[in-house]
């Protein structure tokens, strides 16, 4: 695995054990983004603001000559959605990381889509030759150390009737995190059974945790060192980038779907299981109702949100 960048790794990352990877969570966020649980929000973006580029009697120019980029291309699944629904454009995908960039670039070309120009790139300095129609950024904007000039930059490059769509991560700078949302994470998890807590195996599963349990694995904030350690770039710019987006850009749509407990309890819940196992799933229901409580109550935030965007008049 790449040392500068772990998500940069001989294989796909996987998120099969995160909030992400769970049906249920999944389920919410997309009713949260899209207004439909069974829609992702980029298909829904697709839906409803790509249609000009899709349809020739909606298009404004030739089809071809509409531009899209993306930014954290990653393995790919964005352009090659953007080409199965018919986008016939440029679309420039751009990632910091070039070995899953090769990867996604194997397979357009299996599938034939010959549209798509890959581009290793580093926001913090590099520029895209626009105009673009549509720009799309998935979980890489709280990346970027200088986010305000990238903004502007990515602003400067739509077309005035251009739209940026964005999937973005405003929490804490290498989630250091409050007292008060240390303490809600950490009550949320003490109402489990203890079947469900990285405990080991008692008489008592189905018992809530001690309070000498609760303290063996209670979580606590990663250092900001380990942060760094791990990923220099990891959210680096969450509060910032909350900050300009309204600065920079108008906001058709800002969607928050969560995170401020369940993106935090990957090593003491098992999201996984929950999604085959109706026991464990339950109580996921349980957590994400004690979040949602606590963002529609203004005790805590939204940590992510789904962002359209168009360029300031």
């Amino acid at each position: 695995m790449d040392k500068v960048n772990p998500w940069n790794a001989d294989i796909p990352v996987s998120y099969g054990s995160m909030w992400l990877g769970s049906k249920e969570c999944l389920r919410v966020i997309q009713q949260k983004t899209s207004h439909d649980e069974n829609l992702h929000w980029l298909r829904y973006s697709i839906a409803k603001y790509f249609q000009p580029a899709l349809n020739d009697a909606l298009a404004c120019k030739p089809r071809e000559q509409y531009r899209c980029l993306i930014l954290g291309a990653n393995e790919g699944w964005m352009e090659r959605l953007l080409c199965e629904n018919g986008f016939r454009g440029e679309i420039i995908a751009s990632d910091i990381a070039d070995k899953a960039l090769r990867r996604a670039e194997e397979r357009a070309r299996e599938k034939g889509y010959n549209n798509i120009k890959y581009v290793v790139a580093d926001l913090n300095k590099d520029r895209f030759p626009g105009p673009f129609d549509y720009i799309i950024a998935e979980g890489v904007l709280h990346h970027i150390a200088e986010i305000e000039p990238c903004l502007r930059r990515l602003a400067e490059s739509l077309t005035p009737d251009g739209f940026l769509f964005a999937a973005e991560f405003e929490g804490p700078v290498r989630f250091q995190l409050s007292e008060l949302q240390t303490r809600w994470i950490n009550a949320a998890l003490s109402i489990l059974p203890k079947a469900l807590r990285p405990l080991p195996s008692d008489n008592e599963p189905l018992f809530p945790a001690t309070p000498k349990e609760n303290a063996s694995i209670k979580y606590s904030p990663p250092s900001e060192a380990s942060i760094a350690a791990f990923d220099p770039s990891e959210a680096i710019c969450g509060p910032t980038l909350k900050r300009l987006i309204p600065e920079v850009f108008d906001i058709v749509e800002r969607n928050g779907f969560g995170g401020p407990l369940l993106s935090y309890m990957t090593a003491h819940f098992d999201f996984a299981r929950a999604n085959t196992d109706g026991f464990s799933r339950e109580w996921l229901k349980l957590l994400i109702h004690i979040e949602d409580t606590l963002i529609k109550t203004g005790i805590l935030d939204d940590e992510f949100v789904f962002y359209v965007l168009k360029r300031k008049v």
